[in-house]
């Protein structure tokens, strides 16, 4: 029986926490672990505590819930430390998406790059990075698994800056790998695929379905034509139709040989000359994430846990982050093959060594070891820039230079013009600086 203590940091979010503890109590691994709660929210706490202790009765295990508002509490000789927060959370959010609408910039979800994703690094990083170095003296040998966004910047803060062992999850690749196997009629065990990039501009660079290649398959189903219908078309169409939100991913992958990796939504926020106007989004079938869905979406969430808790026998929910699976594997249990965001020691040789990039990688009690997945020099040209703008924000956030974060500013590709970014950027800062001291 498990004796890991595994804190869940955020652990009063109603979205996340559930679906992460339904994840624990399904691995055998880790039955008898202690899970403790931490969140500064401390009527959300209550609420997603007790709908926990629910799951883990009904599913008659042995791992035990807590929770707790005092951080060193709950980090004191934890073995992994799973962090879902938002610092600002969807009232700072609100800055991120509107303030660069007022410039004509238009974002998807607004949570990784551009505008929205830079100052929600600012807001973050040195979040993370006081976290980090509080484990480093109260369980300086537990892992952290980062599940926040911006989470190539957010891991990379905690890897350069501290001690802490970290890695990102996001289960992006795996989801779009399950939807092309789907489409094609297969288990993903049929499949073989090879991704590379960093998290939410990742794309498979080879991928076979049963020996065969997957492009081939789809040019010779007719992909290329359905590529030409309008977005309601698409979606409707029988054969492709569950392939509609990686429908742009997969006409812009063709011409390079690649299929996309992660859903439209985020990736074409990496893309220059997609997201000029409503207009052109509606053209493509891009649809904005806003807050006001967020909101809704908690609020569902909210009146959900408490419904169940009314019920005498719920259903227990699965994460599609295998978070416990690879807590399980770093500390003994199955070994594990997942997509890891982690600090690149070689595994894409063309980006930056340090850098927090994404591909497929093997988790035991040894650590990660990373699979090596090159990118072509089409791919290079796309990602590396991302890649140094994300450098750059980190340093922003962690000594408060403005200058740096105007650098990011400028070059980001959703700028229609670099005259803007210094109002943006002074807009968004003054805007969101009760989370900003180092500003």
């Amino acid at each position: 029986m498990s004796n890991l203590k595994i804190t869940l940091v955020g652990g009063g979010s109603l979205g996340w926490t559930p679906r992460l503890f339904g994840n624990i109590l399904q691995t055998e691994f880790l039955n008898g672990a202690e899970v403790v709660l931490f969140d500064f929210n401390a009527e959300a706490l209550a609420l997603v505590q007790r709908v926990c202790e629910k799951y883990a009765t009904q599913a008659g295990s042995q791992t035990t819930v807590t929770s707790t508002t005092d951080r060193e509490a709950a980090l004191k000789d934890a073995n992994a430390v799973v962090v879902t927060i938002s610092t600002g959370g969807l009232t700072a959010m609100r800055h991120d998406l509107e303030i660069p609408e007022k410039y004509n910039i238009f974002q998807l979800v607004g949570d990784t790059v551009g505008p929205g994703g830079l100052s929600r690094a600012l807001r973050n990083v040195p979040v993370f990075l006081d976290l980090a170095h509080a484990m480093e003296h109260l369980c300086p040998n537990a892992w952290m698994l980062n599940c926040s966004n911006p989470l190539s910047a957010l891991t990379r803060i905690v890897d350069r800056e501290t001690s802490v062992k970290t890695i990102g999850v996001c289960h992006g690749v795996p989801n779009v790998a399950k939807n092309f196997a789907q489409f094609f009629g297969v288990t993903l065990n049929d499949c073989a695929y090879v991704n590379s990039g960093i998290d939410h501009c990742a794309w498979f660079t080879d991928f076979l379905v049963k020996g065969e290649s997957a492009i081939g398959r789809l040019k010779a189903m007719g992909v290329e034509n359905w590529l030409t219908r309008s977005p309601e078309q698409a979606e409707k169409d029988e054969t492709f139709g569950s392939l509609s939100r990686l429908r742009n991913g997969i006409r812009f992958g063709l011409d390079l040989n690649v299929l996309p990796a992660i859903g439209d939504r985020h990736l074409f926020e990496f893309l220059p000359g997609y997201l000029n106007n409503q207009e052109q989004m509606n053209q493509l079938g891009l649809v904005q994430t806003r807050v006001e869905d967020r909101e809704k979406g908690k609020g569902d969430a909210q009146a959900n846990l408490e419904i169940s808790l009314q019920k005498e026998e719920i259903e227990i929910p699965q994460s599609s982050d295998n978070v416990a699976g690879w807590i399980a594997a770093l500390f003994g249990g199955p070994t594990i093959e997942d997509n890891l965001n982690a600090p690149n020691i070689g595994q894409v040789p063309q980006l930056p060594t340090g850098a927090i990039v994404e591909t497929r990688g093997v988790l035991d009690q040894t650590g990660i070891r990373p699979v090596v997945s090159p990118l072509s020099e089409d791919l290079e040209a796309i990602v590396r820039p991302h890649a140094l703008r994300e450098e750059l924000t980190v340093d922003a956030a962690l000594n408060g230079d403005f200058d740096k974060a105007l650098t990011a500013m400028k070059s980001d590709p959703l700028l229609p013009s670099p005259e803007i970014a210094r109002p943006l950027l002074e807009e968004l800062i003054t805007t969101t600086k009760d989370w900003l001291p180092q500003f």
